[in-house]
């Protein structure tokens, strides 16, 4: 397999921290550039390391490869700079960042129209299944049941409702597949979300009936299981063609 060069843009916090630790176990990827306002203390040699200036400065990344896959784990701030960038210079995108504004959306659907843009609110590949699974629901299910979503995230999550949440609510509005007939269009279904501690990310789908009960839950124990994911998708992405993607695809060839 040939060798994926990745450029880390928000190396430094905390999905940042946790692409570096995993990096190791795909040895097909190659860690050449590193984004963050300063180099940490005791960073590891072999990676460049640029500030967010650095990089919007043609002269620093002329020389990068053609080739690279730029993973986002930037706040909503840092992915409009980014998207900016990546517009007079288009490279492959796993986009991880959430809660970004409609301007910044129309440029990652613009960006998509010249390189491979992965855009995911999460990256996990339990959420992928969940996605397929709540796809899947027949229209009278959907129908028979209230719907709500309960999501917690730890203390420090800027957003809320969380863009996964958001995404699940919206996912049970589209028609049922392979089936004509509409989804939940319409209706509301609520979003709870409790931030608090340090857990990574639960999602728990409720469907609710006259008697009985179902629920699909989603739990994320380690900030390692988003890293992989955006790893697996800077795999999947390198060389594609130009075009909007998400992990749904990452899942079908995993």
């Amino acid at each position: 397999m040939a060798e994926v060069p990745l450029l880390l843009y928000g190396a430094t916090g905390r999905m940042g921290r946790a692409v570096r630790e995993c990096i190791p176990e795909f040895p097909e990827l190659r860690l050449k550039v590193c984004v963050a306002p300063r180099k940490p203390t005791g960073a590891a040699s072999g990676t460049s390391w640029l500030t967010p200036d650095d990089l919007a400065n043609r002269g620093t990344r002329d020389g990068l490869p053609e080739d690279l896959v730029v993973l986002d784990f930037s706040l909503a701030a840092g992915t409009a700079r980014l998207a900016e960038i990546l517009l007079e210079w288009p490279r492959a995108l796993v986009a991880a960042s959430t809660g970004l504004d409609a301007a910044t959306e129309a440029r990652l659907t613009e960006l998509a129209a010249r390189s491979p843009v992965l855009r995911a609110p999460n990256l996990s590949l339990g959420i992928a299944v969940t996605r397929t699974l709540l796809r899947a629901l027949p229209s009278a299910a959907r129908a028979a049941f209230e719907t709500e979503i309960v999501e917690h995230h730890h203390a420090g999550k800027k957003d809320a409702p969380s863009g996964t949440a958001k995404a699940l609510a919206a996912l049970l509005r589209e028609p049922a597949e392979g089936k004509g007939s509409p989804g939940l269009q319409g209706r509301e279904i609520p979003i709870h979300s409790i931030r608090g501690g340090t857990v990574p990310g639960t999602h728990r789908v409720i469907l609710s009936g006259a008697g009985e009960s179902l629920e699909i839950v989603h739990t994320v124990y380690d900030r390692g299981v988003f890293a992989r994911g955006a790893l697996r998708a800077a795999r999947f992405l390198h060389r594609r063609a130009p075009g909007s993607y998400t992990i749904d695809d990452v899942l079908r060839e995993t």
